[in-house]
This record gives C-alpha cells, sequence and structure tokens, in this order.
C-alpha cells in the first residue's frame, strides 16, 4: 500500500487563510487596543465622574437666609428647620406616574409637580422642592410610599418666617422660587430651579447679602437612587443679616391708626433721612409666597379690589391737594414775589375770565396774609401765587425738593408727574393754559406724587434745604442729593403757617391739636371726580371710587423737628378729618416709645 502524500496546493491554501485570520485577529485587538486607550487615557476622566454619578450624588446644601432686623435689633424676618418632598430629575423615568402618584400624598395638582421636574431636568443632579414645608402626616404618607417613588425624598431646610404677619410686609418683602427668566440673568451666581430668591421689598434688594453660599453633601446611593450613606458634607454659609432703620414698635402704631382703609404712613428723620415707618394697608402674609401658591390663593390676592400687594407708600401717585402749597410757598419765595406780611382778599373764589375757581370755603377768608393763608389754607391766596408763577417755576423747586422723581429707597417705585408745559405738550400735543397753573397750585391737575416723595420734600424744607436721600438699610450713608440752602427766615416763616393748622382754632388741623405734643402740619384733600358733594368728614354718602384722598403732613417738636409723618389714606376724604388723626397718633407714639426705652435705660444702668 502505497503512503498518503498530501496535496501541496491545499497546504499552500491553508497558510494563506491562516495568515488573513491572523490579520483579522490583529486588527480586532488593535481596534479594542485603541479603544481603551480612548476610553481610559483620552476620555477617562469622563467615565470615572460618569461611573460615580451612578452611585454618587453632590447635592447641594440649601444656606439659611440672614434675618431682617429693625432699628432696635427687633426680629422681623427669620428661619425655622421645615420639611420639603424634593425630587431628583435624574433619578425619575416616568415624571408623569411619579407626579401622579405623589400628588394626593401632599395635597398638590399633578400637572404643576410633573412640571416642576421637567422644569429642573435641565439640572438633573439638583433636587427639585415640589412640596414645601409639609406636616408630618404628609412626611408619613411620603415615607409609606416611598418604594414606589424613586427619585423623591424628604429634606429637611430653613423655612422663612415673619414674625409679624403682615405688619411692615410691603418693606420686608417676601421670597419665592426663581423664575426662569431671573435664572438667566443670574447665570453662573449658583442660583437653580427651584430655589427661593427675594422677590420685592428688603428681601429683594438685599438679596446678595441675605441669601448665604450654599454647602454640599456628596452621598452614596443605591441602585434607585436612595441615600444609603453620607461620604462628605460641607457646611453652608449662612446669610448677613440686615438692620434696618424702621422701628417696628412705631410700625405697629401707625399699623393700628390706619387701620382697615387703604392707606401709607411714612414717618422720616428730617434730618439724617432714616425711615422709622413705611406702613401700606391693606397687607398680606409674607409667608405665603414662600410656599407653592395654589391657584386659588392667588386670584384671591389678584381680585382684591383694594390691591393688597401694592406699597401705596412708595406706589401710590396721588395728587397732592392743598400739601402742595409748601412746595408753592418756597417757589414765590425764591422768585421774590412772596410779601409775607402782604394781604389778599378772599371772597370764597378767584375769577379769570369767565372761569371761576372756588375757594374750599365757599364764604371765603376775608383779608389774609401768608401765614394765616397758609394755617387756613385758603385756596385763593395761593391760586393768586399759582397765576404769577407759572407751572415752570413751581415744577423747577417740586423737582429739586425731590417730587415726581424716584427716591432709590426700595425697588419698584413710582415716578409720579410734575407738569411742566414741555411735558404738557409731549404728552398730550396741547399747550399749558394759564388756568392750569392756577389749579396746579393748589396740587390738582396732572401733578401725581407719593406718600415717600413728600416726606422727603417736607424733610428737606424743614431742615433748611437738604434734599436726602430716604434710607431704609441703616448701614447705608446718610446721602444728601441737593443743598437748596433754604433762607431761615423763609423756614421760619413756613413753619409758622405749619404750627397754626394745629395750634390756631382756625386752623385745619385744629381738631387733633394736644398741649402736650407740639406738632405742625399741612392738610390735603385731593379731588377724584368733580361733582360730588358730601355732607360728611369721610364722604361716606359718595361711592367711594370717586372720594377725594386725604393728606396730612406733619411735624415735631417745632423748632428743630426730630419726625415728619405723612399719611395718605386712598379715597379717604377730607385730610384733616381722616388723615391728620393718623399723623398725630405716630407723632404721639414716637414720644411714648422715646420715652418709655429712656426709661427702660435708666432702669437698667447700674446704680453708682
Amino acid at each position: 500500500m502505497e503512503p498518503n502524500i498530501a496535496n501541496p496546493h491545499l497546504e499552500e491554501d491553508l497558510k494563506k487563510r491562516s495568515r488573513y485570520l491572523l490579520g483579522f485577529v490583529i486588527v480586532l485587538l488593535g481596534i479594542l487596543a485603541l479603544r481603551l486607550l480612548y476610553m481610559q487615557i483620552i476620555r477617562g476622566q469622563y467615565y470615572e465622574e460618569l461611573s460615580k454619578n451612578n452611585r454618587i450624588r453632590i447635592l447641594p446644601v440649601l444656606a439659611p437666609r440672614g434675618r431682617i432686623l429693625d432699628r432696635n435689633g427687633v426680629v422681623l424676618a427669620d428661619n425655622r428647620p421645615a420639611l420639603n418632598v424634593v425630587v431628583l430629575p435624574e433619578d425619575v423615568t416616568d415624571v408623569a406616574r411619579t407626579a401622579r402618584r405623589l400628588a394626593p400624598l401632599v395635597d398638590k395638582d399633578a400637572k404643576a409637580i410633573e412640571q416642576a421636574v421637567i422644569k429642573g431636568k435641565t439640572r438633573p443632579y439638583d433636587p427639585v422642592a415640589v412640596a414645601r414645608d409639609v406636616d408630618f402626616e404628609q412626611v408619613a404618607k411620603v415615607e409609606m410610599e416611598m418604594f414606589r417613588l424613586p427619585g423623591v425624598s424628604i429634606e429637611a431646610v430653613p423655612e422663612r418666617e415673619y414674625l409679624f404677619g403682615d405688619l411692615a410686609c410691603h418693606v420686608i418683602g417676601y421670597i419665592g422660587e426663581v423664575s426662569k427668566a431671573r435664572l438667566e440673568e443670574m447665570r453662573g451666581m449658583d442660583y437653580s430651579p427651584g430655589d427661593l430668591v427675594g422677590k420685592n421689598g428688603i428681601e429683594a434688594y438685599c438679596e446678595a447679602a441675605l441669601r448665604g453660599t450654599k454647602g454640599r453633601r456628596v452621598v452614596e446611593v443605591d441602585a434607585t437612587g436612595r441615600l444609603s450613606s453620607v461620604l462628605e458634607e460641607v457646611a453652608p454659609v449662612p446669610g448677613r443679616d440686615v438692620r434696618l432703620t424702621l422701628d417696628a414698635d412705631l410700625h405697629a402704631v401707625a399699623r393700628h391708626s390706619l387701620g382697615d382703609r387703604a392707606g401709607a404712613v411714612v414717618a422720616m428723620v428730617p434730618d439724617t433721612g432714616e425711615v422709622l415707618v413705611m406702613e401700606s394697608t391693606p397687607g398680606y402674609e409674607p409667608s405665603i409666597f414662600a410656599g407653592t401658591l395654589s391657584p386659588t390663593q392667588w386670584r384671591e390676592i389678584m381680585n382684591d379690589p383694594l390691591h393688597p400687594l401694592e406699597n401705596r407708600a412708595l406706589r401710590g401717585a396721588y395728587p397732592p391737594g392743598s400739601v402742595y402749597k409748601v412746595v408753592v410757598s418756597l417757589a414765590a419765595f425764591k422768585a421774590g414775589i412772596l410779601n409775607p406780611d402782604a394781604r389778599v382778599y378772599c371772597p370764597g373764589f378767584y375769577s379769570m375770565g369767565r372761569v371761576s375757581f372756588g375757594c374750599w370755603r365757599r364764604e371765603g377768608h376775608g383779608y389774609v396774609d401768608f401765614v394765616r393763608a397758609l394755617t387756613e389754607s385758603c385756596d385763593v391766596y395761593f391760586y393768586n401765587l399759582g397765576r404769577a408763577l407759572g407751572v415752570d417755576a413751581i415744577a423747577e423747586v417740586a423737582t429739586q425738593l425731590g417730587l415726581g422723581r424716584k427716591t432709590g429707597v426700595l425697588y419698584n417705585e413710582a415716578s409720579g408727574v410734575i407738569p411742566t408745559r414741555a411735558w404738557k405738550r409731549k404728552r398730550f400735543g396741547q399747550p399749558w393754559h394759564p388756568g392750569e397753573s392756577v389749579i396746579h397750585a393748589i396740587g390738582q391737575g396732572f401733578t401725581a406724587v407719593t406718600p415717600i416723595q413728600v416726606a422727603k420734600a417736607m424733610s428737606a424744607v424743614l431742615n433748611g434745604g437738604y434734599v436726602l436721600k430716604p434710607r431704609i438699610v441703616a448701614d447705608e450713608p446718610r446721602i444728601v442729593e441737593r443743598d437748596l440752602a433754604i433762607p431761615r427766615m423763609q423756614v421760619e416763616i413756613i413753619k409758622r403757617g405749619l404750627w397754626g393748622v394745629v395750634s390756631d382754632p382756625r386752623g385745619t388741623a385744629h381738631s387733633i391739636w394736644d398741649k402736650d405734643v407740639p406738632m405742625g402740619g399741612k392738610t390735603g384733600t385731593a379731588q377724584v371726580a368733580r361733582g360730588y358733594t358730601s355732607k360728611l368728614p369721610d364722604e361716606a354718602d359718595i361711592p367711594y371710587r370717586y372720594r377725594d384722598h386725604a393728606w396730612f403732613f406733619g411735624f415735631s417738636p417745632i423748632e428743630r423737628p426730630e419726625i415728619v409723618v405723612v399719611a395718605m389714606v386712598e379715597h379717604g376724604g377730607h385730610g384733616g378729618a381722616v388723615a391728620a388723626p393718623i399723623v398725630r397718633d405716630v407723632i404721639k407714639g414716637y414720644y411714648l416709645i422715646k420715652g418709655s426705652r429712656h426709661d427702660q435705660v435708666r432702669a437698667d444702668s447700674p446704680t453708682p
């Protein structure tokens, strides 16, 4: 039998195929090596972080906001511990289902929860608060259902607390969830969706100081996103306390005197610009905005005819009525046309051609000099001054005093209006008529000012011409915007007239005279609609929206005033009957509080 000799062609073919297979294997190994090089060397750090994020979370820890204090250290806004229900968007696969399961447990709308979580997807590892300040019963419900709610947890946080409810609420302001637009504005400033920021008042004005710096907590989680251990924690830095110039006790006096009427009270120290009181009524409960405000609550607030969110001290722009006569007096002195001793006859009206302008006292005041005209608020006397001065001369002094311009004391102020010839031409395309200067002289027509502006202007008149920026944060410096250098003689003559308003039996606010409280001031009744005549001091027999606005500004003591108080009651009626008693209450309260504190200091002082 002959031996089996291999086919040389077959052997060559096998060798050739082996080389191909070896080359293929080498190529595969090369691709694998390159991939490993890319993943471990080039992109190693990225994949390492990604791997860690599958088991490690870096969670922000909110910083407690700084407290807000009054001038005496009384705490107006503080923090208290609260529990929030939060969702980590990264750990939620079915947002709609999670929202439906969670909503009945925390008494919230499922759609609102779903939208909040979706909005938080932009920063998937930042918890989104879907229910704030929940009670223990709600916490228990959520804890029992936690196994069905991946990504949901309970978080302990500092909750804002306003210790005096709605007292001074418009000044203190409130916090609320940061808006999408605000997040864009504050990009790079460590704000996240769901964070609470100051929305109004001091909370917004001092946001940078109050907010503090977030901490962080590095935690390990299981496959469902549940916390298993805390690996590292960096404590947050609390916000700084902000001390105000306000006096909480005096605020309470102003609030009590205003009652349930829509209005505002501003009290200032005329030599420093410090605001002691800035009360606006009606108010609101600031704490409701820190939580999740329901659509029903929002509608109730927005549909309230008295507009409780409106800070009337800053945003309420009204005709000043006869309070404006102080400004006209100063303008007349400056123009050199006012002789305090010269007498003007008031028959009860002022005629200009075929038009007649009535005085508030229909039978007239007879012959009056300047002091008596200011004391009794004689319209005819000031009609004459207004006609002689013209609107531009009055407007120049008014704007120098700060009327018709934002004071800068807080955000969201109204500017008001101090009209001029040029203003009317631009606004209406019409010329200014002489009769408009007449009514402008008694604070009617186009003129509109805010209570804070009136307090600023009257303080400047009384302190001799130093126009001070009102300030409400104690750390802010005293700023003199302008020195009008009003001659002392002019200031004293004006003060004599204002003193008579209260002390003289013929004065328009003599009803508030108190022998123990030296006080001067000026009434103002700003007409809202013509054709209505009332027989009552508060005009209760006229429909509310047509009643006059009641003004009064007062100061005390006479020689060197320590306090200037402005009260405005919206649709309140006559200034002397309605607004003046409020100012009297605040000034009396000022002395009582000052005296009691002085006695307390003496009692606390060590006996030698």
